[in-house]
């Protein structure tokens, strides 16, 4: 879930594991109704789903951001940072939710 609700990003595995929810189930890590069952506990919690490949793009936008890697900043540097504590604790309460 981003610091800015009502965003939120759904992962097979730890974000950047894979390049998507396509890819995660393709290679048979990400069940399809589990996948519907977090979108669906999102959806009715007000939340908006951004897929994981659009977050990997570069942000060129103003940033006094401290980011994870090299290079520029990313969207998901933007909108969710990269503090793995807030990640780690989203997808419990979203688990805990389905």
């Amino acid at each position: 879930m981003s610091k800015f609700k009502p965003l939120a990003m759904v992962a097979a595995d730890n974000p950047g594991a894979f390049l998507g929810t396509d890819e995660a189930h393709a290679e048979g890590e990400l069940d399809a109704n589990d996948l519907e069952k977090v979108e669906q506990v999102l959806a009715e919690s007000g939340y908006i789903t951004i897929p994981e490949e659009l977050l990997t793009r570069s942000y060129g936008g103003p940033t006094l951001l401290r980011f994870h890697g090299s290079g520029e900043p990313s969207w998901w540097d933007r909108f969710f940072g990269s503090d793995e504590s807030q990640v780690s604790g989203s997808v419990e309460l979203v688990t805990r939710s389905c």
